[in-house]
C-alpha cells in the first residue's frame, strides 16, 4: 500500500510505471481497505457491530455510499474552485467514532470529500498520468518519506509491551485516519493553487470560516454551553478549571491553535489590502479582515490556552518581520512579546489561582501545572532509551505508556503524548527524527526567499504569513502535540510550497540585461532593463 500510494502521491513521471499496474494496484488496496474495515466494524461494539454482521443492510449501505461518491464526484469534476472551498470549509469538522476498544475523532466530512476531489482531479482527469513539465516538489518528498518511515513502524508496534492485533489495528487507524487522507488533501491543494487568484480565494474562505467558529465560540462562552466533548468540559468543571470556549472543536487548546492561524492569515490579507489602490473594494477588504482577526482574537482570549500563545508568538514573529524589516520589526516583535507575556501569566492565574508557587517546586505539581505533560515526557524519554533506533512503532505511546510510567501518580486516564517531538522520538526513534528534522528543514529551507518574489510584496507576505502559520502549529506541537493530525498543517504546507514552486519563478542565473556588472539581480535592476527594452522597442521602425 504504501509503495503505490507514495509513488502517486510524489508523482511518477509520464512512462515510468504503466497506468494499468498502478490501476489494478488501487484496485487491490480498495478491496483490502473494505475489508480491514470491515473487520474492524464486526469486532467493535453497538450498532456499527451489529451492522456489520447484516450482509443486506451492508450492502445497501455500501450502495448509497457508492452512489453518493460517484455524484460528488461528478460535482467536483464539473465545479473544481467549489470543491476546494469546500474541503477548506469542512478540515476541522470531526465525528467520534467507537473503533473497537479505541475511540477516535475522525473528520468523515472531510474524507468523503477529499475522496471525490481525489477521484475526479487524478483518475477521471488526469487518468493517473502527470503532466509533462512534472518536477519533484521536495516538500512533498519529505513528507512521502515521513510516511514511509511511520507506516513501516507500524510492523513492530506492540511487541512487549501490548497484543500485535490490538497495537497494529490502532496503527493502521492511524495511518488511514490521519496520514493517507492528508497527504490526499496536500496533493489536491498543491495542484489546485496555480495561480494568486485561486490562492486568495482558498485565504479568503479559510479566515471567513474562521470569522464564523470564532463567532460560535464568543456566545458559547458566556453561556457555558459544550457544543463537543460534553464529558470532557464537565470534567474539568467538576475537577475545578474554569469554561473555556471551543466551539465545534474537540478541545479548547485545538481551537485556539486555528484561532492563531486564522489571525495570521487575516492580518496578511489586511497588510495586502493596503497595497491596493483607493476604491471601495479596497476598503471593503480591509474591513471585513480585520473583523476576522478582532473575532478571533476574542475568541481566542476565552480559550485559555497557553500553548497556543508561544505559536501565535513565533507566527506573528515572521510575519512582523516580512511585512517591517529587521529594525522595525525587532520593535513590533518586542511589543508583541510584552503583551502575550502578559496574557499568559494573567491565564495561568486564571486556571491555577492557588498554591502556584508551591507547584513549581516538586515534580507532581510541576505535573499538574502543565496538564499531566511532564510525567508523558518522562515516560517518552524512557521510550526513547529502551528503543533508539527505530521506536515503539506508529501510535505505540497510549498502549506503551503503562509500562514506561515513571511515577505511579501519573494518570493513566491521559496516556498520549503531548509533544510531537517526544511522540517521533518514542514511536520512530533516529530514524524517525532524521526524517521529521528532514521535513522541517526542506520547507522552511524552500518557501520563504525574499529573493525569488522580486516586487510582489503582496504574494510575499500572504507566503510569510503560511510559513508563519505552519510554524505555529509546530511550536504548539510541543506542548499538545497533533502536528501531523491537524489537517490545516498539510494545507498551509501545501499551499506554501505551491506559491515557492509554482507561482514564483527563481530569478535568472544567467547574465541578461537585467544582470547588473557585478552579477546580482535585483528587482530594480530588472525593472529598469523591461523600460529599456520597451524604449528600445518603441523607437525600433516597424
Amino acid at each position: 500500500m504504501l509503495a503505490t500510494f507514495l509513488a502517486l502521491f510524489v508523482g511518477i513521471p509520464r512512462g515510468a510505471l504503466p497506468r494499468r499496474a498502478v490501476f489494478v494496484a488501487l484496485v487491490i488496496f480498495t478491496g483490502l481497505l473494505a475489508a480491514f474495515s470491515l473487520r474492524a466494524l464486526s469486532s467493535s461494539g453497538g450498532t456499527a457491530g451489529r451492522l456489520a454482521h447484516h450482509l443486506p443492510l451492508l450492502g445497501a449501505g455500501a450502495l448509497g455510499i457508492v452512489v453518493f461518491l460517484a455524484a460528488a464526484t461528478w460535482l467536483a469534476w464539473r465545479y473544481p474552485d467549489w470543491a476546494m472551498l469546500i474541503v477548506v470549509v469542512l478540515a476541522p469538522l470531526r465525528v467520534g467514532l467507537s473503533l473497537g476498544s479505541t475511540q477516535k475523532n475522525l473528520l468523515i466530512p472531510l474524507y468523503l470529500v477529499l475522496l471525490a476531489v481525489g477521484i475526479a482531479e487524478v483518475v477521471v482527469r488526469d487518468r493517473l498520468l502527470v503532466s509533462r513539465n512534472w518536477r519533484p516538489d521536495p516538500v512533498r518528498v519529505a513528507l512521502a518519506i515521513m510516511i514511509a518511515v511511520m507506516g513501516v513502524s507500524s510492523l513492530w508496534v506492540g511487541l512487549k509491551y501490548a497484543p500485535h492485533a490490538k497495537a497494529f489495528a490502532d496503527a493502521l487507524i492511524e495511518l488511514f485516519a490521519f496520514f493517507l487522507p492528508f497527504a490526499v488533501l496536500y496533493y489536491v491543494v498543491y495542484r489546485y493553487t496555480s495561480d494568486a487568484r485561486r490562492l486568495s480565494r482558498l485565504l479568503i474562505t479559510f479566515v471567513a470560516s474562521g470569522a464564523v467558529l470564532a463567532v460560535i465560540g464568543i456566545v458559547q462562552f458566556p453561556f457555558r454551553v459544550a457544543i463537543v466533548n460534553r464529558a470532557g468540559v464537565a470534567h474539568d468543571i467538576a475537577v475545578g478549571q474554569p469554561f473555556r470556549a471551543s466551539s465545534l472543536f474537540w478541545d479548547p487548546n485545538i481551537f485556539g491553535r486555528f484561532l492563531a492561524l486564522v489571525m495570521l492569515v487575516g492580518a496578511a490579507l489586511f497588510l495586502t489590502a493596503r497595497l491596493r489602490r483607493a476604491d471601495e473594494g479596497r476598503r471593503r477588504a480591509m474591513w471585513l479582515a480585520a473583523t476576522a482577526v478582532v473575532l478571533a482574537a476574542i475568541a481566542f482570549a476565552l480559550t485559555l490556552s497557553r500553548s497556543s500563545i508561544a505559536g501565535l508568538l513565533l507566527g506573528a514573529t515572521v510575519l512582523e518581520m516580512a511585512w517591517l524589516g529587521r529594525r522595525k520589526g525587532a520593535l513590533a516583535v518586542l511589543v508583541t512579546v510584552l503583551i502575550l507575556a502578559v496574557g499568559l501569566a494573567g491565564i495561568t492565574a486564571v486556571r491555577h489561582p492557588h498554591h502556584l508557587r508551591a507547584k513549581l517546586e516538586t515534580n507532581i505539581g510541576l505535573n499538574k501545572l502543565t496538564g499531566g505533560r511532564y510525567f508523558l515526557v518522562k515516560a517518552g524519554e524512557l521510550m526513547f532509551e529502551r528503543h533508539p533506533v527505530t521506536g515503539i512503532g506508529l501510535g505505540g505511546f497510549p498502549l506503551a505508556y503503562r509500562h514506561y510510567r515513571t511515577s505511579h501518580a501519573a494518570s493513566l486516564a491521559l496516556n498520549d503524548s503531548h509533544t510531537t517531538v517526544v511522540t517521533v522520538a518514542a514511536e520512530q526513534g533516529v530514524v524517525g527524527l532524521i526524517a521529521f528534522a528532514g521535513l522541517l528543514a526542506t520547507f522552511f529551507g524552500t518557501t520563504l526567499r525574499k529573493r525569488r518574489f522580486g516586487a510582489d510584496r503582496r504574494l510575499y507576505l500572504w507566503q510569510a504569513s503560511l510559513v508563519a502559520c505552519v510554524l505555529a502549529i509546530f511550536v504548539h506541537s510541543f506542548t499538545y502535540n497533533a502536528f501531523f493530525e491537524d489537517p490545516y498543517m498539510w494545507l498551509f504546507m501545501a499551499l506554501a510550497s505551491a506559491v515557492a514552486t509554482r507561482l514564483v519563478v527563481a530569478p535568472p542565473k544567467t547574465f541578461s540585461s537585467a544582470t547588473p556588472a557585478g552579477g546580482e539581480w535585483s528587482p530594480a535592476a530588472a525593472a529598469k532593463a523591461a523600460a529599456r527594452d520597451r524604449d528600445a522597442g518603441a523607437a525600433t521602425p516597424r
